[in-house]
């Protein structure tokens, strides 16, 4: 079971897939584009919509990467599988495409674990490296046959220059004899029928010897190849006929190693498309600002915010559901307020997601598979076949309802419409009973105000409308879940200028009940307006408190900030003044040991090293915060997790463990842990204790910058010097964020802004080398930098 073209053809799948085709590079993968069809299988499906995802992922990381330098080359295959030759500039295409395929089979499979899909693809990719080289050994880069292509070659090409030197030699010699100059045309050596001639006057042919191979136009000149040289130009000609024979040899031999490859060069060209291919959906679902639905595994559909994919501009998204609360939708509201258009992207999000592609929804839509997806849209008309409105309709309906099952996806604009509106109203609720008893998903737009009723009265059916200002006489494009629609038949009329006396008249025709009817409805909307901007101001103020706590957050984080650069440099002052101590503590005791060994004056001395310990342990006291006030904790008083003061630092902290056999403490304060005495602790007031801080924080500006900094850096459409100063800055910041490697996207263009970057990366400190790009990074319209 499928889904059939003309069914799609009616939900303008085919134009979307023409858009899908713009982005493919190779011929083969445009026509898997056009070619793609919806798939039934929840596996399919979900593999497709993992490729796409991985392809935007690897777009996302590098906007250049492409299949680029890879070319059609099945033509060439197939005339070699006939044994025809492939000549020298198609050789090239065959090398360029095999080095592509070998390059990106490297990257994936270096990256198979970001990228399994697409690892997958390249599976099929086998290395042809020596036939790579063997082309590029014999195949010069214009597309000539190299003398290095054979030995023989070589000799006979050297024959050749060897033999036209000699030629033109000879004929140089017979343009500077005497005899000769009054019959020469003009002194130059030029070329007839690859025979070496000179131009002699008509006058003259009988006196000079040698053989005619051409005339002027106007009979004047002779384009005469001498005898001397004649016995030379045809051994040339043996010659050149030799090499020619040697380069067809040469190629026939190069054909021959590409056709008992065939297959395997076919197959990497299938996946190449194949890669061409998902990048392409990849690149129409950056364009349509896309993204992956929730694939669930029942026949179910939730659109949020959702997008018609063709057009552009600015569009009021619609958000519907179905399959979850209700299964049948009865759609109402006045022309030209959206309800086929709402049809149709309901069928759309449906057939795409099946395709595979991603669907212009937010991330939390999520999309079932169906079976089938049926369609009755537009005016079914043909003189051709006899058919009205209504029966072109009907036609499609029964077969509809002989097909469909609580799989299919059935889509109706106008169902029961081109007959009388009494009839019309009950086959159209019949149509609709039969399809809900079945358990079809169904969307159905109507102008009959008896499915109005239906819809309420019917379990698991429910109402819809499209939006209508009656104030604009313009429609708002909204789809109103829950709410009926009415025509606004009468307030459209009054507006354009219809007499209230017809209008009186004709509220005459309508009964009492539907007057209620339309009076209910409309107070229906209006409660529903209400709740909407009620919505709104909620919404908004919502909004404005995540502003004001994310404010407050990082002014929390600042001060975080501050209090730890604090922390650390009276750490480093603290360390300073224990190691000047140190160091006058150790002089000290040398003085001390010198002392001792001085016998006559060894009283004298100890008294001066105590006075020196003396003025150490004053020193110590000043460098201190504050004087001992310790709160007399007990052992018993203190509990990991509990929040204390450090007296002697004044720095609160949380304590880690309990005290030891010395009676200290491990405490930490800030991103520092340190053991404390018990007799410099004391408890604090707070009730609660606070968590540890994480010793990450301190780094808090490089990991913001390391998550707001990206890889590459686009400066195409700026001078030179706007793109330095542009550039400077990001390496800054790459550099703080801890970024290792970054491409500059300067283009191709006159090369200038390229030089002018690389003249500028030469000198600076941030880098440690640079090279331009190679194959799926940009060629040489990006430069790669690594950082230091």
């Amino acid at each position: 079971m499928g889904i059939e073209d003309k069914v799609l053809k009616k939900l303008d799948f085919p134009k979307v897939l023409e858009r899908l085709a713009e982005y493919c590079l190779l011929p083969r993968a445009k026509e898997l584009a056009e070619g793609l069809t919806p798939k039934v299988d929840w596996e399919g499906v979900r593999l497709g919509l993992q490729e796409t995802n991985e392809g935007k992922n690897l777009l996302r990381g590098n906007s250049l990467f492409s299949v680029r330098g890879a070319k059609e080359i099945r033509p060439y295959l197939e005339r070699c599988l006939r044994g025809g030759i492939i000549h020298g500039e198609e050789l090239l295409e065959v090398r360029d495409t095999l080095r592509v395929g070998r390059k990106l089979k490297q990257y994936f499979q270096e990256s198979q674990a970001e990228f399994p899909g697409l690892w997958e693809i390249t599976l099929s990719m086998e290395s042809q490296k020596p036939l790579e080289d063997e082309i590029s050994r014999c195949i010069t880069e214009d597309g000539k046959v190299a003398d290095s292509a054979s030995s023989e070659l070589a000799e006979l090409r050297r024959a050749i220059y060897r033999l036209q030197n000699r030629i033109r030699e000879s004929l140089e010699g017979t343009l500077r004899n005497p005899a000769y100059q009054k019959m020469l045309q003009d002194p130059i050596i030029t070329q007839r029928s690859d025979r070496y001639v000179i131009p002699i006057k008509q006058e003259y042919r009988s006196v000079f010897p040698g053989i005619v191979h051409d005339q002027s136009a106007s009979g004047a000149t002779l384009f005469i190849e001498p005898m001397p040289v004649v016995h030379l130009g045809n051994e040339l000609r043996e010659v050149v006929l030799k090499e020619q024979r040697e380069v067809q040899r040469i190629l026939q031999m190069l054909s021959a190693q590409i056709e008992a490859r065939a297959e395997a060069v076919a197959d990497l060209h299938e996946a190449l498309a194949k890669l061409d291919f998902v990048l392409a959906k990849a690149n129409l679902s950056i364009t349509m600002n896309a993204g992956e639905p929730e694939l669930v595994p029942n026949q179910q559909l939730k659109l949020v915010q959702a997008r018609h994919p063709l057009i552009s501009g600015t569009v009021v998204p619609l958000s519907v559901e179905l399959g979850i609360e209700f299964d049948t939708l009865v759609v109402t509201g006045p022309n030209t307020g959206g309800k086929t258009v709402a049809l149709k992207v309901v069928g759309l999000m449906a057939a795409m997601t099946q395709s595979g592609l991603h669907i212009p929804a937010e991330s939390d839509s999520r999309m079932g598979i169906f079976s089938q997806i049926f369609a009755d849209i537009g005016d079914e008309q043909s003189v051709e076949q006899s058919l009205s409105t209504f029966s072109g309709h009907m036609k499609n309906i029964v077969d509809i309802i002989q097909r469909s099952d609580e799989r299919s996806l059935v889509l109706l604009d106008e169902v029961g419409a081109g007959t009388d509106p009494t009839e019309g109203a009950a086959l159209a609720m019949g149509i609709l009973e039969e399809l809900h008893s079945r358990g079809c998903r169904t969307v159905s737009t109507t102008h009959y105000g008896a499915l109005k009723t239906f819809a309420y009265e019917t379990p698991r059916v429910k109402n819809a409308s499209v939006e209508f200002d009656t104030e604009t006489l313009r429609p708002t494009y909204r789809l109103l879940i829950g709410i009926p629609g009415k025509s606004n038949a009468f307030t459209i009329a009054r507006r354009l200028g219809l007499s209230e006396q017809v209008l009186e008249r004709a509220n005459t025709f309508v009964t009492e009940r539907e007057m209620q009817v339309a009076d209910l409805i409309e107070n229906l909307g209006e409660t529903h307006r209400e709740i909407e901007l009620e919505k709104q101001k909620a919404e908004s103020g919502r909004q404005a408190l995540e502003q004001q706590a994310k404010a407050l957050e990082e002014k929390s984080q600042r001060l975080d900030e501050d209090y730890e650069l604090l922390m650390t440099l009276a750490k480093e002052e603290a360390g300073e003044l224990v190691r000047e101590a140190k160091r006058e503590a150790e002089a000290i005791i040398a003085e001390l040991k010198e002392a001792l060994k001085k016998e006559n004056k060894q009283q004298q001395d100890i008294e001066k090293a105590r006075q020196g310990f003396r003025r150490v342990s004053n020193k110590l006291e000043k460098g201190r915060t504050t004087e001992h006030t310790g709160g007399g904790l007990k052992p018993d008083q203190i509990k990991p997790g509990q929040t204390v003061m450090m007296t002697k630092l004044r720095q609160k902290g949380q304590v880690l463990k309990l005290p030891n056999a010395s009676g200290e403490v491990l405490v930490q304060a800030g991103i520092m842990k340190v053991m404390v005495p018990l007799t410099e602790l004391k408890l604090t007031r707070e009730e609660k204790p606070t968590p540890p801080r994480s010793s990450r924080k301190g780094n808090s500006l490089g990991l913001q910058k390391a998550e707001e900094i990206r890889s590459e850096i686009d400066l195409r459409g700026m001078l030179v010097e706007q793109g330095t100063e542009v550039l400077d800055k990001f390496l800054d910041d790459a550099v703080l964020g801890g970024v290792g490697q970054v491409y500059v996207i300067h283009g191709k263009g006159t090369g200038a802004m390229r030089t002018g970057i690389q003249d500028f990366l030469r000198g600076h400190p941030h880098v440690r080398s640079y090279r331009l790009g190679e194959y799926g990074e940009g060629d040489s319209g990006v430069t790669v930098v690594e950082l230091k």
